[in-house]
C-alpha cells in the first residue's frame, strides 16, 4: 500500500496492482495481434485463439485480480474508513476512529515462495471489534510492513483539538 495524504488530520493509504493490470492488458493486445495476423494469414484456428481465446481467458484474470483498496483515517470526522473496488462494483465499510486500536501485519505461510503478507486492522471497541484485513489477499514484500508502521505512527501522534482559532 502506498501513502497517498499523510497529515496530522488524515491519512490515506491506497493498493492498486497498476504493474499487474498493464501487463495482462499488454498480453491481451498482444493476443489480439497475433489473432489479427493469422487472420490476414486465413489461420482460422490462430484466428480463433488470438481474437476469442487467449484474450478472454486473460481477462478473467483481470476481472478476478485487479482491485483498488484504499484506508481512509479522518480525525476532523472520527472516521475510518475501507473502500474496495472491482469490476463488480464499489464497497465502502466505515467505522469510527476511537475504535481503532493498531494496525497488524497478518503473515501467510502457505507456498513454496516464502511468506506473504498484509495489512489488517484491531479495532477494540464497537460492535466490528476485532481483526479486520484491509486487503482480501496476501503479497510478498515489505508493503504490509510500511502500511502497517504508516497507519500506527499516525495513530500514535498527538493531535491538539483545541487549537487556538484566528
Amino acid at each position: 500500500m502506498k501513502t497517498i495524504r499523510n497529515t496530522p488530520e488524515q491519512l490515506i493509504l491506497r493498493s492498486a496492482p497498476w504493474l499487474l493490470a498493464l501487463l495482462l492488458c499488454g498480453f491481451i493486445l498482444g493476443a489480439i495481434g497475433f489473432g489479427l495476423n493469422a487472420f490476414f494469414a486465413g489461420d482460422r484456428s490462430g484466428m480463433f485463439w488470438g481474437l476469442l481465446g487467449i484474450p478472454a481467458f486473460l481477462a478473467i484474470f483481470v476481472v478476478i485480480f485487479i482491485r483498488r483498496d484504499e484506508v481512509i483515517m479522518d480525525r476532523s470526522r472520527d472516521l475510518l474508513e475501507l473502500r474496495h473496488s472491482t469490476f463488480f462494483g464499489r464497497r465502502k465499510i466505515k467505522h469510527s476512529l476511537t475504535h481503532l486500536k493498531q494496525a497488524i501485519v497478518q503473515t501467510s505461510n502457505s507456498g513454496d515462495n516464502g511468506p506473504t503478507h498484509r495489512v489488517a486492522l484491531v479495532l477494540e471497541a464497537g460492535m466490528d471489534a476485532g481483526t479486520h484485513p484491509v486487503t482480501p489477499v496476501y503479497a510478498s514484500g515489505k508493503g504490509a510492513k510500511r502500511a502497517a508502521d504508516a497507519i500506527n505512527a499516525w495513530l500514535s501522534v498527538d493531535v491538539d483539538s483545541d487549537s487556538p482559532q484566528a
